[in-house]
C-alpha cells in the first residue's frame, strides 16, 4: 500500500483551479472553487458528474452556488482514483468549504468513473451509503455516494511527519468530498473483488487512504488526526467502515454471514465501537473519538463457536452413554463436528465425537458417576464447553 499523508488543507476538491488530490502535500493553499460544468459527463469523458443533489433537490451543472467536481487519474501503484466534491463557490475562503449551515444537511452525488471497478471508496462525510450500478451496454460504472456534510478542523497546521495537530484549530470546513478507487495497487490479483464494496466514512484527518491493510489473516490500520479542540470546544469525532464478506473470508473468517460482534476485534484508543455484521458485510462504526493522534486497529477477534445449550445424557447401557444437546451457534467459522467428554473422580476421561447431536461416549465404568460436556469445533478450533451434566452410574 503506498502510505499517503492527507492533511485536509491539500486533500479538498479537484474543482476548477484546484488540482490538489487527496494524498498530496498540505503546504500548498489551494483557491477556492468555481463553477466549472466541464466536469459533468456530456462535457467531459467520464470520470465525470451525472447528479447530484443537496437535502433531496437537484444541483445543476450551471448551479450559481455549488460547485461539484468528478475526475480521475492513474495513480504510480496501478490505481486509477476518481476524486469527487462539492463545494460553495460562492464562500470566499482560502479553502474549499460548503457553508457553516450545510454542516449535518444530506448531500448525494453520482460520478462516472468509467471501466474501471469502483471496489473501494472513501469519504469525508456521515451517515454514508454507497451504490454501484453497471451499465452492460456501455461497459461503464455509475457510482453514487450520499450522506451528510461534516464539520472538519482545516488542518493545514498540522505536521504530516510527526502527525501532531495543534490543540485547538481555530479555521474549520465543512466537508462533504472523497474518492472512489479500483484496488488494482493490492498486489493479489485475485483477492481485487474481494475488497469490493469496502468504505471508510469520517468527520477527521486520514493517514492512510484507503486504510492499510497487512498480515495473514489480514489485518486494518488507519491513523487518525485531528486537533482535541475545534474553536475552543472539545472535538468528537467518528470513523466507519464496510468490510464486505468477502474480505472477511481473507482474514481469516470463514462464515461471515454467522458473525456476531466479537468476531471482530476494533479500536481507536478512545471513542464507543459498535460492529454491525449482516448477510454480505459488516460496518464497524466508532463515535466520540477524542484526539491527539488515534489509530483505528481491526483485527479478527473470536469466530469460534458458541457453547452448545441444553445438554441432556442418557446411558444406553453400563458402558455407553449419549450426550444430546442444542447445536451451537457459528461465530465467523462453520462448525465442523461436537466433542463429547465424561469425567470422573480417579477415572480415565472418556471422549466421543459426532458431525451433530447426540455424541456417543464408549468405555464407561459401570455404576460409576460421571459428569459431562460437549464442545464445537470449526476450522478455527473449539469453542467452550457446555454446561456440564451429571450422568448417572
Amino acid at each position: 500500500m503506498t502510505k499517503r499523508s492527507t492533511l485536509l488543507a491539500a486533500t479538498l476538491l479537484m474543482l476548477a483551479g484546484l488540482t490538489a488530490p487527496l494524498g498530496s502535500s498540505a503546504q500548498a493553499a489551494p483557491e477556492r472553487p468555481g463553477i466549472d460544468p466541464g466536469e459533468w459527463c456530456g462535457n467531459q469523458a467520464p470520470p465525470c458528474v451525472v447528479s447530484a443533489s443537496r437535502h433531496g433537490v437537484a444541483i445543476t451543472k450551471t448551479d450559481p452556488t455549488y460547485a461539484v467536481s468528478a475526475t480521475g487519474s492513474l495513480q504510480p501503484d496501478g490505481e486509477f482514483l476518481t476524486l469527487w466534491g462539492i463545494a460553495d463557490a460562492q464562500i470566499h475562503s482560502t479553502y474549499a468549504t460548503l457553508a457553516p449551515g450545510d454542516a449535518g444537511v444530506a448531500f448525494s452525488i453520482t460520478i462516472d468513473v468509467g471501466a474501471h471497478p469502483p471496489r473501494v471508496s472513501d469519504e469525508y462525510a456521515g451517515n454514508v451509503s454507497v451504490t454501484d450500478t453497471y451499465d452492460h451496454v456501455a461497459g461503464t460504472w455509475d457510482v453514487t455516494i450520499s450522506g451528510t456534510a461534516v464539520e472538519q478542523g482545516v488542518n493545514a497546521d498540522c505536521d504530516a511527519i510527526t502527525w501532531h495537530c495543534p490543540f485547538n484549530e481555530p479555521n474549520t470546513i465543512v466537508a462533504f468530498q472523497g474518492e472512489v478507487g479500483d484496488w488494482q495497487q493490492w498486489s493479489d490479483a485475485a483477492e481485487w473483488n474481494d475488497f469490493s464494496g469496502l468504505d471508510q466514512s469520517t468527520n477527521v484527518e486520514l493517514g492512510e487512504i484507503p486504510p492499510q491493510i497487512t498480515g495473514s489473516p489480514l489485518t486494518i490500520s488507519e491513523e487518525l488526526g485531528n486537533s482535541h479542540e475545534l474553536n475552543g470546544v472539545l472535538f468528537e469525532g467518528f470513523w466507519s467502515a464496510v468490510l464486505p464478506n468477502a474480505f472477511l473470508v481473507d482474514m481469516g473468517i470463514n462464515d461471515p454471514s454467522t458473525l456476531t460482534s466479537a468476531g471482530i476485534s476494533a479500536s481507536a484508543g478512545t471513542g464507543t465501537v459498535t460492529v454491525t455484521p449482516g448477510p454480505t458485510s459488516t460496518k464497524i462504526a466508532i463515535t466520540g473519538i477524542t484526539f491527539s493522534p488515534r489509530m483505528v486497529h481491526i483485527k479478527r477477534g473470536t469466530i469460534t463457536p458458541t457453547a452448545p445449550t441444553r445438554l441432556s445424557t442418557r446411558r444406553a447401557s453400563a458402558t455407553v452413554a449419549y450426550l444430546a444437546f442444542r447445536a451451537a451457534r457459528p461465530r465467523g467459522s462453520y462448525v465442523r463436528s461436537y466433542q463429547g467428554r465424561c469425567r470422573a473422580t480417579h477415572r480415565t476421561t472418556r471422549y466421543g465425537t459426532a458431525r451433530h447431536s447426540p455424541v456417543k461416549v464408549t468405555s464407561l465404568r459401570r455404576r460409576v458417576i460421571y459428569w459431562c460436556q460437549v464442545r464445537a469445533k470449526a476450522a478455527v478450533g473449539y469453542g467452550p464447553w457446555s454446561r456440564g451434566r451429571k450422568l448417572a452410574g
